[in-house]
């Protein structure tokens, strides 16, 4: 099953918005512009869209969440170091390898810089499971 798009922009927008300057954007060097996903935010969501399979247990369960992922934006703009953050919550394995496969099929992303040069630093994705409303 497929994730509404509008629906996950919205609950990965709000997220991206409330959790991520609180907790994540954690990086190895301080960047002047943080790493990019080609293509920009609207890219990273169409990715998540077309390539998220809703576990089958959850959706029967009706079970809904998010995991945020952790990852390295190398110099190159290759993804390493994929972990979860989710902290004192308790998550669905199902929910996790799902959000940790799909970072792993990413794109390189464009690296942050700093003085001009790409620098290595720490992201993290909130990756929502929502079911549509009927």
């Amino acid at each position: 099953m497929k994730i509404n798009l509008f629906s996950w922009l919205l609950g990965t927008a709000f997220t991206l918005m409330t959790v991520l300057p609180l907790t994540a954007q954690k990086v190895v060097a301080k960047p002047e512009q943080m790493p990019q996903y080609p293509g920009g935010f609207e890219a990273l969501s169409r990715y998540m869209v077309a390539n998220i399979q809703y576990p089958e247990a959850a959706r029967k369960e009706k079970a809904e969440g998010t995991v945020i992922v952790k990852f390295t934006i190398g110099t190159d703009g290759s993804i390493s170091g994929i972990s979860t953050a989710n902290e004192g919550a308790p998550q669905r394995p199902d929910f996790v390898l799902e959000a940790v496969r799909v970072v792993k099929g990413m794109q390189q992303w464009v690296p942050g810089q700093k003085d001009g040069k790409a620098v290595k630093c720490e992201m993290a994705l909130p990756v929502q499971f929502k079911l549509d409303k009927p």
